[in-house]
């Protein structure tokens, strides 16, 4: 990992006059896990929604150097950006192997694709089972497990990652976090991931940023918030 390959600078952001992001600055390693924690209505899909160009924004995003703030979602996918929404968000009445080359659109190296459908089936080989399947018919497992192997097939720089666990079983969720890290180890894929399940996020991350009221209250390296006295009474459940 070296420098920061994602910068936000003064960033502002919300949905018609209600203003939900106030100013938040941050930054995020070239291949760095990074974990954004923090309470409900805190601003955490909101500051995802951002980065993907889903909200309109006031401030400064960049990546690799590369301004992003105003751009559409479908521009900021063509620079490698790739967000897995809270809820999955997958295409249920199509199949698995449609939803996975969905994830390719803005591609067009055919070979390249094939190979990526057999690396994503490799990091999930129950997708492989299932490919004919329609996405419906899947668990929630499966179709988190399907909502992030689509991301991978646009060969992600910057995967966003918005309440992975919502709604899983442990045993699935400690599945799903280790493949992320894999990816992230494997590939250098840089991951900002928003999850409620703080130890997780902890656990994993390189780096973190606590979120409160659309403003960063507390951010360092994981090792140093996991360690943090505030972070521990307020999102960990125990005192250091």
């Amino acid at each position: 990992m070296s420098g920061d390959f994602l910068t936000v600078t003064d960033l502002h952001a919300g949905y018609g006059d209600a203003r939900v992001l106030h100013g938040v600055d941050l930054a995020v390693g070239r291949g760095e896990i990074c974990a954004i924690l923090g309470p409900n209505g805190a601003g955490k899909t909101t500051l995802l929604r951002a980065l993907s160009g889903m909200v309109r924004v006031r401030g400064g995003v960049r990546l690799d150097g590369t301004a992003l703030a105003g751009r559409p979602p479908d521009a900021l996918a063509r620079l490698g950006v790739a967000h897995v929404p809270e809820g999955r968000g997958t295409f249920t009445p199509l199949t698995v192997e449609e939803n996975l080359r969905l994830g390719a659109f803005t591609r067009r190296d055919r070979d390249g694709i094939e190979a990526d459908l057999e690396r994503v089936c490799a990091y999930f080989p129950v997708l492989r089972a299932r490919l004919g399947q329609v996405a419906g018919s899947l668990s929630g497992g499966e179709q988190q497990m399907l909502a992030i192997g689509r991301a991978l097939m646009l060969r992600p720089r910057l995967l966003l990652l918005d309440e992975p666990s919502l709604g899983l079983a442990p045993l699935v969720t400690a599945e799903l976090f280790r493949i992320v890290r894999t990816v992230n180890e494997q590939e250098r894929t840089t991951v900002v991931v928003v999850e409620q399940n703080a130890h997780l996020a902890l656990d994993v991350a390189h780096r973190a940023h606590v979120l409160e009221s659309g403003r960063i209250v507390l951010s360092g390296s994981a090792a140093r918030l996991r360690a943090d006295e505030q972070v521990a009474r307020s999102y960990l459940g125990y005192r250091v």
